[in-house]
């Protein structure tokens, strides 16, 4: 069952109050005070984003001095990001690092309280996050017209990421009056300023480009679409995306010298992510010691993904001599950089383990029929 918060008036959204809010702005008076402020706010966003990581590849299975680990990683953020709200208690960014900090111990009603103290002080990002809750009735009383006047609020503000996402909700499946034409308009705004968030949105969630046909008009306004965004925005994510389609070819004619063009712009744009789409490139033409050097180059600088994929090499004896005892040791790199498939990997490998071990046992205390 999905908790929910106390349906009382001192937790329940005042809407009145939250659309006529405007974002409260303080004003620094001491460079020491911006200092500690900015100090507290990089550990929150510092201990947050590795206990992040480690739940996201953590499961019930995993052995008790893993879960200890990370729970001890999750009190840590807790610690830190309480520290910075309390510290600053109308930045809407501290308000949200300190949701993520409750969500991540489980404490969803205290995380959603803070989503709510933000989005009253008018900041973009948690009116959308409102807005998604009240339109589902999840955590808050379903309330569609407030979902919808919280939307419209965000979409009049100067914030695009908030805006983007608040556009989409006005698609199907969306929180807000199904309206495509307005999501249309938002996001084309924001391209015509050069936004290439905006452009990216528009290609993969307007035009659907995963499920376009090649050739189609879809396919070809989308791939256009990322194109500016990669060459002209110099977008990374732009960049793989477009190293990913190409090397696929589903939506767009297969084309390994584009996927490898567009995955050395994110690389010689410092995303360590590219190296292991790199080196899928390479995997996917069985050039598989092409892709081991990829994949170890992405290891190396700490890619999770890169990580997991080097140690799945290293375990089938793919482009490099087989050797379990460095995958596990890849695999568990990978883990705790938030690969969720190579904490799969470890699992298999321990369950493995733990059946060989079984056997043997049995096996000993079968009488000698010698």
């Amino acid at each position: 069952m999905t908790a929910r918060l106390p349906r009382k008036n001192n937790t329940k959204l005042n809407l009145v109050a939250l659309c006529l809010l405007l974002p409260l702005v303080g004003v620094p008076v001491f460079t020491e005070k911006l200092s500690a402020d900015d100090d507290l706010k990089n550990q929150c966003k510092s201990t947050l984003e590795k206990a992040r990581l480690w739940v996201r590849a953590t499961d019930a299975k995993a052995p008790e001095d893993e879960r200890i680990k990370v729970k001890k990683a999750v009190g840590a953020a807790n610690k830190a990001c309480t520290a910075a709200f309390k510290a600053l208690p109308n930045d809407g960014n501290s308000l949200l690092n300190g949701a993520y900090a409750h969500f991540a111990s489980g404490r969803k009603e205290e995380g959603v309280a803070l989503i709510q103290k933000a989005a009253e002080l008018g900041f973009p990002p948690a009116m959308v996050m409102v807005a998604k809750y009240m339109g589902r009735g999840e955590y808050l009383e379903k309330d569609a017209e407030g979902a919808w006047m919280l939307l419209i609020k965000t979409l009049k503000t100067d914030h695009a990421a908030a805006k983007i996402k608040a556009a989409l909700e006005f698609l199907p499946g969306g929180v807000g009056p199904e309206n495509p034409k307005r999501t249309k308009k938002v996001l084309q705004g924001l391209i015509d300023e050069g936004n290439s968030a905006a452009m990216i949105a528009y290609a993969m969630k307007v035009l659907n480009l995963q499920k376009a046909e090649i050739g189609s008009d879809s396919s070809k306004q989308g791939i256009s679409l990322l194109e500016r965004a990669a060459l002209e925005k110099n977008d990374s994510q732009a960049a793989i995306y477009l190293s990913l389609l190409f090397n696929q070819g589903n939506v767009v004619r297969r084309d390994e010298g584009k996927a490898i063009e567009f995955a050395q712009l994110a690389i010689d744009a410092g995303v360590t992510r590219a190296y292991g789409t790199m080196g899928q490139i390479f995997q996917n033409q069985n050039d598989m010691k092409s892709a081991v050097k990829w994949f170890q180059k992405g290891a190396e600088k700490g890619d999770g993904f890169s990580q997991g994929m080097l140690g799945f090499m290293y375990s089938g004896g793919f482009g490099v001599e087989q050797d379990l005892e460095k995958a596990v040791h890849w695999w568990t790199k990978a883990r705790w950089n938030g690969d969720r498939l190579a904490a799969s990997y470890l699992q298999v490998h321990r369950e493995k383990e733990a059946a060989e071990k079984a056997w043997k046992e049995e096996q000993n205390k079968q009488p000698n029929k010698n």
